[in-house]
């Protein structure tokens, strides 16, 4: 029977899973953390299509369940490394090794930091609105970032919080213009531009940050109590151990049909270096990802 492998367990891959396995295939999903990726972690998505709005953890357990309904098998475990093997892909993870003709990308990517909040992660620095956001209701917060991830972040908070401030190293916002828009109209937001948070103040936790602007010189101290840091990703890619995948700034480059420069390695969702980094595409990819790497599993097993 043919099989694949499908590392992350985001909208990418379960998307990947569902059309491998209506295709009748084999489907294994390694996934260290919870099914859904980072679409479980945001309070509401207005943009998915045949949804006017729908909680996120909503949406991804909908699309868990369809999986498994299908017969997915999930292995929750760490992968260390992808190699290749032959005509063979090994996937080794903290508990063993499997191998599989055809294998999916879809680990999505990572938080950036500002790299100087390490000692405060969890004392008031957070990286997920709808994670932590409660732990400062009524309270003052910031929000570093001025992409759709930090505009989410903000208005969430914004329901929450008794001030929200939005910290813009540039003079402009890069999310969608209708989100913020909304943002903006709300009463207790306040948007910083041009400037950068130089220091993390607080003894056992945030207290204040200080910002400079972009002469170098500080400007503001900000009395704060918590700090949500938006400020773009980095793909999850350092696992794969096979020299001759094509990336582009770091991203997997793929085809029309979502197959890297390696044969039989396919790529869906945020890893990618597709332009746009939405839910809907990252389903999009899954979908030809799934189907093509269950196609070329199929070709494999019948030359062999």
């Amino acid at each position: 029977m043919k099989k694949i492998a499908v590392i992350g367990g985001g909208a990418a891959g379960l998307t990947a899973s569902i059309y491998a396995l209506r295709a009748n295939a084999e489907v294994t999903l390694f996934e260290q953390f919870g099914l859904g990726g980072l679409a479980a972690n945001i309070d509401r998505i207005d943009n998915y299509p045949g949804y006017a709005s729908v909680e996120g953890w909503q949406l991804a357990a909908d699309m868990s369940s369809q999986a498994k309904k299908l017969g997915l098998k999930v292995i929750r475990q760490r992968v260390l490394s992808l190699k290749k093997d032959g005509d063979e892909f090994v996937i080794t993870t903290d508990r063993g090794e499997y191998r599989y003709p055809a294998v999916v990308v879809a680990t999505g990517t990572s938080h950036n930091k500002l790299g100087i909040e390490s000692d405060y992660v969890g004392r008031g620095v957070s990286y997920c609105a709808t994670c932590d956001g409660n732990f400062f209701k009524g309270m003052p917060v910031a929000v570093v970032g001025g992409g759709n991830q930090a505009v989410r972040e903000a208005a969430y908070l914004a329901n929450l919080c008794s001030k929200v401030y939005v910290l813009l190293q540039g003079d402009s916002f890069t999310a969608e213009e209708t989100s913020v828009a909304d943002l903006l109209a709300m009463g207790n937001v306040e948007t910083i531009y041009n400037v950068a948070v130089s220091a993390i103040g607080g003894e056992n936790s945030v207290e204040n940050v200080s910002l400079y602007g972009k002469d170098g010189k500080e400007n503001r101290v900000l009395d704060i109590k918590g700090l949500f840091v938006a400020v773009g990703a980095t793909p999850v890619t350092d696992f794969i151990d096979i020299g001759e995948v094509k990336k582009i700034n770091g991203y997997i480059a793929v085809d029309g049909r979502s197959e890297s420069s390696v044969k039989g390695l396919f790529a869906a969702g945020d890893v990618t270096s597709g332009a746009l980094k939405q839910i809907v595409t990252a389903c999009a990819d899954g979908a030809k990802a799934g189907s093509f790497a269950s196609a070329y599993s199929a070709a494999v097993l019948k030359n062999k």
